[in-house]
């Protein structure tokens, strides 16, 4: 069915109403005037009826001629048609026509009921005059017979007039109809334009513009509503701001949490998931809402845990492995929930990443394993030789300093491990934050103190430094940290390089980036190692990297200096072909 607009019903029903009303009006009215003025016809059709019929009782019945002539002259006077008619219907005079001429009116309605009732009327086309003519006749009786009395006139004059006021009633009309649709309009308007604003108010409501109120109206009915409207949409921008940040805290809660969360309805299509969930099955978030779990994530164990949580109802647990770019172990707990669709159950899915947790777990484990074994083979080898010492070696002087000798060597290992776990722990507990002791320094300066207070050993070793920076590169840094942790970089590339070789100590710059470099021509790292160097305690090859001495924690130390300083440490390496230990600040 088609719509109109409210202002369109309005007016067409007015305007119908108001036609409707006036046209009756007119016609009513016309109808009115009509008779009103052919009731004053027939009275005065009653008075010139009785006027003649005076003049012709006094003038005698007998001579035709003489009773013509009568008619002739009283009709001329009172411009009324006259004429005498006998019982029989002849016509005995006429005003305007010959009687001989004229046919018998003994059929004609005004004289049947005449002689009925006294007195008889007629409105009817005269085929004489070739008029309409209104007719009244009445009976007039005397010695010698009874006559009939009529007079009539022509209706044409009064049809004219009558004709000419229904022509000023229908103008009348038409300037009132014209005058009344103006107004009606204006009124129409006055109505429908507070309720047009309000729909536009409405259309910006539902748009989300809320704060934009609608303007109340002059009318009573519609101002009310407008003040419910503004009301209506005031308590939907609190209700909405509420929601909005009730969502954005959950938003925020489940983008901040570390732990994956899916939530999917019944028939396994995601509802929603946060930014770790995502990440740990390397999806695009946005694109995975609204879709099956099972056609984006393909995860055979996933998609049956998911089943059996359906099937039993039921919190479950369950860990998994996830294989991408690395591997990832995973525990996941499901939960049923209530879905969008009803009494469908839908699955909220936590994931806890434990692979970092796993790694640290095996650091940990390495680290005690490493550090015993580090402290012990030096334990127990002072307590050997003490042991021999009191059993009698001490009487043996020559093997009593070389048992000596031995225990001072082991007791400044256990000295070096002792002083590099607590330098270890002394730089974690560092803050970031604190520049109490950084200060800028030249990297061609930090290269010079290496050097010099490795001179010994390079010259043991006969190997050439070669020093390669730009004179004006300095950094922010703290002094004694960054000599330590470049000592121990060079310490490991004199230690593992052949005699008579180079090391490189380069610094430049690249973009944004300084770059400090340590490059050796030593025995080189196997790429497996490469990962795990800086792990504590951690040896490429334990036998040689005990005859060489150290610790097994300098490259560790390196690694938290740098951390510390916001830098970068990374390495390349070839088997037999030295290796390459960079800082990027």
């Amino acid at each position: 069915m088609k719509k109109q607009r409210l202002i369109t019903r309005l007016f067409i029903s007015y305007i119908v109403l108001a036609i409707s009303a006036i046209f009756l009006l007119i016609f009513f009215s016309s109808k009115a005037i009509e008779k009103f003025y052919f009731d004053q016809k027939i009275s005065d059709l009653r008075a010139r009826a009785e006027f003649v019929k005076e003049c012709v009782l006094m003038s005698g019945l007998q001579d035709s001629n003489q009773l013509q002539e009568s008619c002739r002259r009283i009709g001329n006077a009172t411009q009324t048609r006259i004429t005498l008619i006998n019982n029989a219907g002849k016509v005995l005079a006429d005003s305007e026509e010959d009687p001989q001429k004229m046919d018998n009116h003994g059929d004609r309605p005004e004289v049947i009921e005449a002689i009925q009732n006294e007195e008889g009327l007629s409105r009817r086309y005269s085929f004489t005059l070739e008029q309409e003519h209104l007719y009244l006749a009445k009976k007039l009786s005397s010695q010698i017979e009874n006559l009939i009395i009529r007079v009539s006139f022509s209706t044409k004059d009064l049809d004219d007039a009558l004709n000419s006021i229904k022509v000023d009633l229908l103008i009348i009309g038409i300037l009132v109809i014209l005058l009344f649709s103006a107004l009606n309009w204006y009124l129409s308007r006055s109505i429908t334009r507070p309720i047009d604003v309000m729909e536009e108010g409405a259309k910006r409501f539902a748009a989300g513009k809320l704060k934009l109120k609608i303007p109340e109206s002059n009318i009573s009915e519609l101002a009310s509503l407008a003040r419910s409207l503004n009301e209506m949409a005031d308590q939907l921008y609190e209700r909405i701001k509420a929601i909005t940040q009730h969502k954005n805290e959950q938003i925020a809660i489940l983008s901040s949490m570390t732990e994956g969360v899916i939530a999917l309805d019944a028939d396994g299509v995601v509802l929603s998931l946060n930014t770790a969930a995502a990440e740990m099955f390397d999806v695009k978030h946005k694109k995975i809402i609204g879709q099956k779990l099972y056609e984006i994530i393909r995860h055979a164990e996933l998609n049956t845990f998911i089943a059996s949580i359906l099937e039993k109802q039921e919190t479950l647990f369950r860990q998994l492995s996830v294989f991408g770019a690395e591997r990832r172990l995973l525990n996941v707990i499901g939960s049923v929930m209530p879905s969008k669709k009803g009494n469908e159950t839908g699955i909220v899915i936590v994931l806890s990443d434990l692979t970092q947790i796993h790694k640290l777990e095996r650091v940990r484990r390495d680290f005690v394993a490493n550090v015993s074994h580090e402290l012990k083979t030096p334990i127990t080898s002072i307590k050997g030789y003490v042991e021999t010492l009191q059993d009698g070696a001490l009487d043996d002087k020559e093997n009593a300093a070389h048992f000596l000798e031995i225990i001072s060597r082991h007791t400044d290992r256990l000295s070096e491990i002792i002083d590099d776990l607590l330098e270890l722990s002394r730089i974690e507990e560092i803050s970031k934050n604190d520049e109490k002791y950084i200060e800028s320094v030249y990297v061609k300066t930090l290269f010079e103190k290496l050097v010099m207070d490795y001179q010994s050993l390079i010259d043991q070793k006969n190997i050439r430094i070669v020093v390669d920076v730009d004179e004006d590169i300095k950094i922010d840094v703290n002094i004694k940290m960054m000599i330590h942790a470049l000592g121990n970089l060079l310490d490991n590339a004199l230690k593992y390089s052949n005699q008579d070789t180079n090391i490189i100590l380069r610094g430049f710059r690249l973009g944004m980036n300084t770059i400090i470099e340590v490059v050796d021509q030593g025995l080189g790292i196997e790429n497996v190692h490469i990962d795990r160097i800086f792990e504590r305690f951690y040896r490429v090859d334990k036998g040689r990297s005990r005859d060489v001495g150290g610790t097994g924690l300098g490259l560790s130390i390196v690694k938290h200096i740098a951390r510390l300083h916001h830098a970068k440490i990374e390495v390349e390496s070839e088997l037999g072909m030295g290796s390459t230990f960079r800082l990027v600040f």
